[in-house]
């Protein structure tokens, strides 16, 4: 790339994405814009026309600490075979029925990994050029919200992370950290310079001054990115295997992975962001947050189509980015801007917002498109279904807390017989050690597994028991958990009675027809799930 093509070096930037955007992006010129609070964040925003026209460079920044931005050009890789990574979420995929109110503020509390939730864990150093790992519960936290804005969006979600592109991720945010810079074609002089870091910060959307969970709300977000190309990538309904590495600093989302075949994503026409339906303040009701309507097919056409909203029957002011034929982007500039003073804009009442796009091409003919989003305040929504429910104390057996006497012994055959929600275990699992009665009650109410287990060792019945939960553990036994399972010679029975929780094991016991025997061996100590 020539010297002519770089862009300036900024003073203020300390968070930073790059990304690669697809080959049939018609990019064109860009100019700097500037969006100041956008979630809390200060976003300056750079966009660079280079060969082959394949990548953007953007800088986000908080304005605390100079950083520098550079760019380069990844070239795109066809998919290759599909694999899967281990641990706890790689193998959920997520669901949400958009149109429920109430289901879309559930599946926001269960699946989406706010910031600072999970420790990142990162164990390598630029000291000694160790790319290192994240802990588990990160690497996998940043993978469900991955998932959960692509359900959100209704694209696939039975996506993974795997070791094949992890470890190219990794190499290339240890290389971002190490020279506090970003660049998809990293030169040998680079600091901790690897044949693996080169191809992953080819391959990658590249962050700097965000990471993990934090990192895919930065992608899918996108504020101030002509032709929102992280978001593109992220919610891509091709997408299958991935790669992610971060460093304290730095993160790469290896989006040349595995790709699943055209023909499995054939119906789905169209990717909206924010989505039709119900959606989270924070997702879109925001004058500097984006919008974005994609659609796929060779007789869809939208570089002429033009976008107007109106809120209330009052017309919301847009302003559009140039067209293409596969998609529209524009700003609500109608909308107050999302601040923290603002409280980013939360709503006290649902807030119904009518898009029209018009002069569209679909399926070869001109038409109309018309949908409507309606954001709502997900804990709003909760406090309203759930005011009379436990809210979160934690729950001792009956023989200690009056109020948790077990409800009478009747069949209610129709509950029981609920449907199984995989998706959800991982949230009961949580809810359960967490002490959270009324969400865990929730959760099992609308599908959880009662056999659920954290990694094929603690079920929820142990948690439970292990915790005092007299209300789960009798919800648990009605829905069929099995009391019977051992781990390292220890039941739900012996752990209950270990910690003190008589009640709970003789509960335990009847529903066996065992009496209770506490190993010998040394007492289990129950991870968090």
């Amino acid at each position: 790339m020539s010297s002519k093509n770089r862009p300036r070096e900024s003073k203020m930037a300390n968070f930073a994405c790059f990304l690669a955007l697809k080959p049939s992006f018609n990019v064109r010129a860009y100019t700097m814009r500037h969006f100041k609070d956008n979630v809390g964040f200060r976003f300056v925003v750079v966009a660079l026309l280079l060969s082959g026209g394949l990548a953007f460079l953007t800088t986000v920044a908080l304005a605390r600490s100079p950083q520098r931005v550079r760019t380069g050009a990844p070239e795109t890789q066809p998919p290759n075979e599909i694999s899967s990574a281990p641990w706890f979420f790689s193998a959920r995929s997520l669901q949400v029925n958009a149109g429920n109110r109430k289901a879309v503020a559930q599946f926001y509390r269960d699946n989406y990994v706010p910031h600072d939730k999970v420790h990142n864990g990162w164990s390598g150093s630029t000291t000694g050029c160790n790319p290192g790992k994240n802990s588990d519960a990160y690497d996998s936290a940043t993978l469900q919200n991955l998932k959960y804005y692509r359900a959100m969006a209704g694209v696939p979600t039975d996506i993974s992370f795997d070791e094949k592109y992890n470890r190219h991720a990794r190499a290339a945010a240890l290389m971002m950290e190490a020279k506090n810079d970003l660049s998809h074609g990293p030169g040998p002089d680079w600091p901790c310079y690897t044949d693996d870091g080169k191809k992953g910060a080819g391959s990658s959307n590249l962050c700097l001054g965000c990471v993990g969970p934090t990192a895919i709300d930065a992608y899918v977000q996108d504020s101030g990115v002509s032709g929102v190309g992280h978001r593109q990538w992220a919610l891509h309904p091709r997408q299958r295997v991935l790669g992610n590495g971060s460093s304290k600093r730095a993160n790469a989302l290896y989006v040349f992975g595995d790709w699943r075949p055209e023909e499995e994503v054939a119906h789905i026409k169209k990717v909206a962001w924010p989505p039709e339906g119900f959606v989270p303040y924070r997702f879109g009701l925001d004058s500097g947050h984006p919008w974005s309507y994609t659609v796929f097919g060779s007789d869809e056409d939208l570089k002429n189509a033009k976008v107007s909203m109106t809120m209330n029957g009052t017309a919301v002011a847009v302003q559009q980015e140039e067209g293409r034929p596969d998609l529209l982007v524009w700003y609500p500039t109608g909308l107050p801007r999302a601040t923290h003073e603002n409280d980013y804009n939360r709503p006290k009442q649902d807030v119904s917002i009518q898009v029209e796009i018009s002069n569209a091409v679909v399926d070869g003919k001109r038409t109309t498109l018309r949908y409507s989003v309606v954001f709502i305040d997900p804990a709003a929504v909760l406090a309203e279904e759930n005011s009379e429910q436990v809210d979160g104390d934690t729950d001792n057996d009956s023989e200690n807390n009056p109020d948790n006497v077990p409800d009478s012994e009747t069949d209610d055959s129709e509950e029981n017989q609920v449907a199984i929600d995989s998706t959800l275990n991982g949230p009961l699992l949580q809810a359960i050690y967490q002490g959270k009665v009324g969400p865990a009650l929730d959760l099992l109410s609308r599908g959880a597994d009662p056999n659920a287990r954290y990694q094929d060792r603690w079920t929820a019945l142990m948690y439970a028991a292990y915790f005092g939960h007299t209300k789960i553990v009798e919800d648990l036994l009605r829905r069929g958990a099995d009391a019977s399972v051992t781990l390292e010679g220890w039941d739900a029975r012996a752990m209950a009675k270990s910690q003190g929780h008589d009640a709970i094991a003789t509960i335990l016991a009847k529903a066996t027809n065992q009496s209770v025997q506490v190993p010998r061996t040394r007492g289990l100590s129950p991870p968090a799930p």
